[in-house]
């Protein structure tokens, strides 16, 4: 008698589960996936004549795919320095810098070798993110 019941009722319960879910992929943001493993001031960094006032940040792809990045560190003078990483893999770190760093970052990521994203130009970084 159980079974007459509960397999009905399971039907229904499956095929209106199937009528409200829809076909559509969900989107990876996978900006998501770089994450903050550090960050530290005053150290040495490639292209700075003085490091006093440098600021390092270390990102972390922690997502299972490899993704294609820019890393935008601003300096004192509120303008942005980009950095590119193509197919970083995933585990992989890597440092962002500023000669005279202000402390602030923006991260962008999209998976590796997707061409139908683009990432802004620095100048839109620049004029879009002044503070």
């Amino acid at each position: 008698m159980k079974n007459k019941i509960l397999l009905p009722i399971s039907f229904v319960v499956t095929v209106c589960c199937m009528a409200f879910t829809s076909g559509t992929p969900v989107e990876t943001d996978y900006t998501e996936c770089l994450k903050k493993a550090g960050s530290e001031w005053g150290q040495s960094c490639p292209d700075c004549k003085v490091y006093k006032d440098s600021y390092r940040v270390k990102l972390k792809n922690e997502c299972a795919e490899s993704l294609d990045v820019m890393i935008c560190v601003q300096e004192s003078s509120k303008s942005w320095k980009r950095f590119m990483f193509h197919a970083m893999p995933p585990n992989d770190t890597m440092i962002a810098y500023a000669c005279e760093g202000t402390g602030k970052y923006l991260k962008w990521a999209k998976k590796a070798g997707d061409k139908s994203i683009t990432f802004p130009s620095i100048d839109e970084v620049n004029s879009q993110y002044k503070e």
